[in-house]
């Protein structure tokens, strides 16, 4: 099983979280997420963010600190994947999810950016679950730790 580190940016405007949509292109499976993605070369994860954020948000964030640590074992795709999420604190930029195109696989499940309040949230699909529980009143409190959020699978 191959390991892979990830990032996910948690960005707020107006007490709202941005997320992204992904629609798988086969099965129309539908959910959203915070915009990351997997490290590179020798990329730090702070670097990992900052592209990442500008290629799915067309936006330039300055990153805070981490505040949540998960692990998922993807077993279809025979991955350990360690996804670290950061808070943003300051974010510039026009929202667009136009620099997806030509980026890889992405600019086929990506397709279209919202903020979203924590009740908007309860009916859509979102990832980690964290984002529509208990996120809010860490977010509320400025993130005081780092939360490891535990190991999930595909398999149920």
């Amino acid at each position: 099983m191959k390991s892979r580190i990830s990032v996910g940016v948690l960005i707020f405007k107006e007490g709202k979280i941005l997320l992204i949509k992904h629609v798988h292109p086969k099965t129309g499976f539908t959910w959203w997420v915070p915009p990351g993605g997997g490290v590179e070369g020798t990329e730090s994860i702070f670097e990992t963010a900052q592209r990442e954020v500008s290629e799915e948000t067309g936006m330039f964030v300055k990153l805070d600190k981490i505040v949540y640590i998960r692990q998922f074992i993807y077993h279809a795709q025979n991955e350990n994947n360690i996804i670290i999420y950061l808070a943003a604190k300051e974010v510039k930029g026009k929202e667009t999810i136009k620099n997806i195109k030509g980026k890889g696989m992405d600019e086929h499940y990506i397709k279209k950016l919202h903020y979203f309040d924590r009740k908007e949230l309860k009916k859509e699909t979102v990832f980690p679950e964290i984002i529509k529980t208990e996120m809010w009143n860490d977010y509320k409190n400025g993130f005081p730790s780092i939360k490891f959020m535990g190991v999930e699978s595909d398999k149920k």
